[in-house]
């Protein structure tokens, strides 16, 4: 009997030895993923515009009914927003600002707000509105395909139909650019 107790014990111990360690590595797995993620998506502003391209043909109607064609007017100011996306709110003062100050009229500025219609796709059109012209398009859209948007929020200064500045942050567009 006392083998038997032994055997038992030894077992157990063994199963939480074998618990412990599956949870150590279930953590380490964790940590290797949120690590992989990071470096997969890199640095966002690589998914932006490269300064000194040409800015890609703009041709859409805006939710008020006026037909944007970047041909006829080049804008000046490209913001693509996501319904999906917190920081775009948090980066909407900054665009309100950037287009006051710089003085623009609407066909100048453009924003794309792309994404299913939310509140907070609400909230973007009625902030911006006033002071741009906004399209709404659904995921996948033509002007998210022509600016090859894989990260949102993204700002573009353009003259002449050439961008001049791109960033994730509106903050970071008057800087200069090295060369």
């Amino acid at each position: 009997m006392p083998f038997l107790v032994a055997g038992m014990v030894f077992f157990g111990l063994l199963c939480l030895i074998n618990l412990v360690l599956t949870l150590a590595v279930i953590r380490r797995l964790r940590d290797h993923t949120e690590r992989l993620g990071v470096l997969q998506a890199g640095d966002p502003s690589q998914a932006l515009l490269a300064p000194g391209t040409s800015l890609p043909t703009l041709r859409a109607e805006s939710v008020d009914g006026e037909t944007i064609d970047s041909r006829v007017t080049s804008p000046e100011v490209v913001a693509l927003l996501s319904t999906e996306c917190s920081v775009c709110l948090e980066q909407l003062p900054d665009l309100v600002g950037l287009i006051t100050d710089r003085r623009l009229d609407r066909p100048a500025a453009v924003a794309v707000i792309m994404g299913d219609d939310s509140a907070q796709a609400e909230q973007l059109v009625e902030k911006l509105l006033p002071i741009a012209s906004v399209v709404r398009q659904p995921w996948g859209g033509p002007i998210e395909k022509a600016f090859q948007a894989r990260a949102f929020p993204a700002f573009y200064l353009a003259s002449e139909g050439v961008v001049r500045a791109a960033s994730i942050s509106v903050a970071d567009l008057d800087r200069p650019v090295p060369a």
